[in-house]
């Protein structure tokens, strides 16, 4: 199960057609596509607010920040 917060990058992987805004996509993509195809994996939409990931790829405002923390489970070490 991946969790995807990109609804154009969903359909695209459902409906692999020649997108010509996409055609620098390498082949990792099209990889994920015949895995989606063969029902190996699966995609679903998540919405941003809820996306964890997103604390590791994106510079993120303080609260939003010990949200995904503390989500996580990440607590600060006392010493």
């Amino acid at each position: 199960m991946i969790r995807e917060d990109n609804q154009s990058c969903i359909k695209m992987t459902k409906n692999p057609v020649n997108h010509g805004r996409a055609k620098h996509i390498d082949i990792k993509y099209h990889h994920i596509c015949d895995e989606v195809k063969r029902g190996e994996v699966k995609l679903e939409y998540c919405e941003t607010s809820v996306m964890l990931a997103d604390i590791m790829t994106k510079a993120l405002p303080g609260p939003r920040h010990m949200d995904l923390t503390t989500a996580l489970g990440i607590h600060a070490c006392s010493h």
